[in-house]
């Protein structure tokens, strides 16, 4: 079995290390508790701390900042970090909750003895309607964690749903200001959360402006439309402002207003104009729907580049042998870097790609005309023929790049994992959700 290094999770170590930081911070700064319900105001304090954070993170990340995307290496990573804060910060709202109520059951346990506060139920009280107003965002809150755990609704009414943490995330930090000790901001921990607020507040407010992705987002038009083998469409377009992309990146595509934005991989290499080639395979009803109503003409708008799927053809030196692994419509990046090629390859690369038959598999003739050309020994895998593709079957290579079904893709790299040199996995995961 594989030891577990703290090296291995940076993040997961960083984020870790963070909250041990908070708490210690904390802790410097207030007093020692003596009774129960002091320890529990410190606890409800730390935690709803721990929970503004998450979600000031979280909106920060969800507005899609190219500088963040960067850094993280691609919207996949960003975004899969964003849907971990999103549960992290369930997780500790329903913590803070249960401290919240815990008085009450121990009450009526017999465990804690009753406390009386006065009651003025004509006087306003901006504590009052702050507890009240962060209950009702608890609630919807929670609810939206669990919908988005169990994805219950279909993606395009998922994506409008999830709108609704823009208000509500502002409905926690007016919560959270009027309920932290005035005392608490004079510390350390308080300026940080002041700036994490202070971020979160402005992506919220450009994500309720409609802003996410704005500075990103380039007009165009559709040129041409190309029906390909094993029901997919390629879409060729023009966006005289496109900034240019690296193979192997995708961009958002709105190529309905009611859709809203879909990913895809942009499967051909940046030519020096605004010229981009996508292939979409129809997998559900959106996609299903285009090949009928999508005309030449018709306007679009595109929203890139991104992602961090171009490491063989990025103009760094190779460190040893590659193997990529397309499954379907997987294929796309690996077009865009056969484009991107133009001299043959410096080590061996093994392209194997897994159809269901030769017949539906899209761009083969341009695949083996460019691999020929480029060097590269490439592999078509049918599965109506029996052809399974094992990771006992790949070469031993310093990198496998990996594009496809995402069950495909976990097999591979457990399996990979198992050897003695494993290879670096790469792979991208289209699921924004």
């Amino acid at each position: 079995m594989k030891s577990f290094r703290w090296t291995d999770y940076p993040l997961a170590s960083a984020m870790l290390l963070t909250a041990l930081a908070f708490v210690l911070c904390h802790a410097l700064y207030i007093p020692w508790p003596d009774n129960y319900f002091a320890w529990r105001h410190e606890l409800m304090l730390l935690s709803g701390v721990e929970l503004i954070m998450l979600m000031s993170l979280g909106m920060l990340l969800g507005i899609r900042p190219l500088w963040l995307e960067k850094l993280w290496g691609g919207l996949d990573k960003l975004y899969r970090l964003h849907r971990r804060l999103g549960i992290a910060a369930g997780l500790m709202l329903a913590g803070h909750w249960l401290l919240d109520l815990s008085p009450r059951w121990l009450m009526q346990l017999g465990w804690l003895a009753p406390r009386h506060k006065p009651f003025h139920p004509h006087v306003f009280s901006w504590t009052g309607l702050a507890k009240q107003v962060g209950e009702w965002a608890a609630w919807v809150i929670l609810g939206l964690v669990i919908i988005a755990l169990l994805r219950m609704v279909p993606y395009g009414f998922w994506r409008k749903l999830h709108r609704l943490f823009a208000p509500v995330y502002l409905m926690g930090v007016f919560h959270s200001v009027i309920l932290t000790p005035q005392a608490f901001w004079w510390t350390p921990l308080g300026w940080g959360l002041a700036i994490a607020m202070l971020a979160g507040v402005f992506a919220g407010l450009a994500s309720l402006q409609g802003k996410t992705g704005s500075l990103q987002r380039h007009a165009g038009s559709i040129t041409a439309l190309r029906p390909l083998p094993g029901n997919m469409l390629e879409v060729s377009c023009l966006l005289p402002r496109w900034p240019g992309h690296q193979a192997g990146q995708f961009a958002l595509l709105r190529l309905d207003a009611k859709e809203g934005t879909h990913p895809f991989t942009i499967a051909s290499a940046w030519p020096g104009h605004g010229e981009l080639r996508f292939v979409i395979k129809a997998l559900g009803d959106y996609t299903s729907s285009l090949a009928g109503r999508l005309q030449v003409g018709m306007a679009v708008e595109v929203e890139g580049p991104y992602g961090g799927f171009t490491g063989a053809v990025d103009g760094r030196p190779l460190e040893g042998p590659q193997v990529w692994v397309a499954g379907g419509v997987g294929v796309t990046p690996f077009l865009a870097w056969l484009q991107a090629a133009w001299r043959p390859l410096t080590v061996p690369v093994d392209f194997y790609y897994c159809v269901r038959h030769a017949a539906e598999a899209a761009a083969l003739e341009e695949i083996r005309t460019a691999c020929r050309q480029l060097g590269i020994r490439l592999h078509v895998l049918e599965s109506d023929k029996g052809q399974r593709l094992q990771a006992d079957a790949l070469p031993a290579a310093s990198d496998v790049w990996f594009c496809g079904p995402e069950g495909l893709g976990r097999s591979l790299q457990q399996q990979l994992a198992a050897r003695a040199v494993p290879p670096r996995f790469h792979h991208e995961a289209f699921s924004l959700r």
